[in-house]
């Protein structure tokens, strides 16, 4: 056993100081990120479920006390209150569902590359399949924070367990996150064991039904918007779960390539993984092209939604395929990142933006901005800036739960 590695459960340790784990750079990003995050969770609690109580200016002004009231007036300039609601209405769905499709999809397209890497046998996979996969957990579990924000009630989950509806598309994200998570961790586990014979003989096998599991997962995101009727983008769009499966793991190979360029400067095999990296990029970058012509993601006519789209499709999929062209894969995957990030944005947006206004034959939905005779404008409420905070955060935790299984078990160095 070499020195410095303890054995457990048939993985090898580090054996590292607390020093180590927790006070390195890596994880000094990760702190200022969550930090960063910590302001947005209070003031998004705050206004959730207090802002009847402490924002009333009648309660204030009762009380007399005017520098609290003007103490109050700056804090909603500064985080773009504009005193509505946390939640508007008519945006059910805003910036949370957003970074959660982008993280979580993400991690789980790239955790299907590697399994079909692994299936196919590919050279690269025996060296890289071990990090690439905890990325892609570690990117999942980011999107998971930013969901679970959204919800905010875990009441809900709780009866959520207790009311089975198999129907809905959100009921079924329970069990399966409860499978998916875990089986990951396992495939994570055979990827490193000591316990190699085993592990080639469970290899197919679990390869197999992992990907079984990562199809019925998108598939099943697929449903989540595709049920929601009231939502035409969401509704009309053609084949929504490859859609999301193929943007993921544009996205998920971004945060890849990022990844390479910045933490395996001194591995031998880093040039055969860019490589590898690049061709599946260029790919995916004309498939996704060819799916934006028949999606209409790009149908919605008005800021900021147009900005959104020829962002997407500039600094997403034009510019990065002329950089990979160039083997410029680190730049590449940053903008792909950017850009990806922004067609998620515009698809949950955009999925608000247009309500079907006259689903039963009664005229526009009742409620809200929908009560009135007509939609002059698309419906657009920019996050604010409190729920950006948020979104920056569920990068920190995605670094942080990477960076901890990385300096623990050595994942950028796992041969197998």
């Amino acid at each position: 056993m070499e020195r410095g590695i303890k054995e457990c459960c048939g993985l090898n340790f580090k054996s590292v100081s607390f020093k180590e784990l927790f006070l390195n750079k890596t994880m000094f990003v990760a702190y200022i990120l969550l930090a960063i995050g910590l302001v947005g969770w209070f003031e998004l609690f705050s206004l959730r479920f207090g802002h009847e109580f402490v924002n009333t200016t009648d309660l204030v002004e009762a009380g007399g006390n005017h520098a609290a009231m003007m103490a109050e007036a700056l804090k909603e300039q500064i985080f773009n209150m504009h005193h509505i609601e946390e939640v508007p209405r008519q945006e059910p769905w805003g910036i949370f569902v957003a970074q959660y499709t982008y993280l979580l999809y993400g991690g789980s397209a790239l955790i299907v590359l590697v399994a079909l890497a692994e299936l196919a046998g590919l050279h690269i996979a025996h060296k890289a399949s071990a990090a690439l996969m905890t990325l892609g957990i570690s990117l999942v579990f980011g999107g998971l924070i930013s969901i679970a924000t959204d919800l905010a009630n875990l009441i809900n989950a709780y009866w959520m367990i207790l009311n089975p509806q198999p129907q809905s598309g959100m009921w079924m994200m329970m069990p399966l996150y409860i499978v998916y998570i875990p089986f990951t961790f396992i495939e994570i586990y055979f990827l490193m064991t000591n316990k190699r014979d085993l592990a080639k003989k469970l290899a197919l096998p679990l390869v197999l039904i992992g990907l079984g599991i990562d199809m019925a997962e998108f598939y099943i995101q697929g449903l989540l918007f595709q049920l929601n009727d009231a939502r035409h983008l969401w509704v009309d769009f053609p084949t929504l779960w490859i859609y999301f499966l193929l943007t993921g793991a544009l996205s998920g190979v971004a945060f890849a390539m990022i990844y390479s360029g910045l933490a395996l400067k001194d591995k031998p095999w880093k040039a055969e993984l860019n490589e590898t990296l690049k061709k599946v990029a260029m790919v995916l970058i004309v498939l996704v092209g060819i799916y934006e012509t028949i999606s209409g993601l790009g149908s919605i006519g008005e800021a900021p939604f147009t900005t959104m789209f020829w962002g997407y499709i500039i600094v997403g999929l034009v510019l990065p395929l002329g950089l990979l062209a160039v083997n410029q894969n680190f730049l590449a995957g940053i903008l792909i990142a950017i850009g990806t990030f922004a067609a998620r944005e515009l698809f949950v947006y955009g999925g608000n933006a247009e309500p079907m206004t006259n689903r039963f034959g009664m005229g526009p939905e009742a409620f809200s901005t929908y009560n009135v005779a007509e939609i002059e404008k698309v419906v657009y409420e920019a996050p604010h800036t409190m729920e950006v905070m948020v979104i920056i955060a569920c990068f920190g935790v995605g670094i942080a739960i990477f960076k901890l299984l990385d300096t623990l078990l050595d994942v950028s160095n796992q041969p197998h």
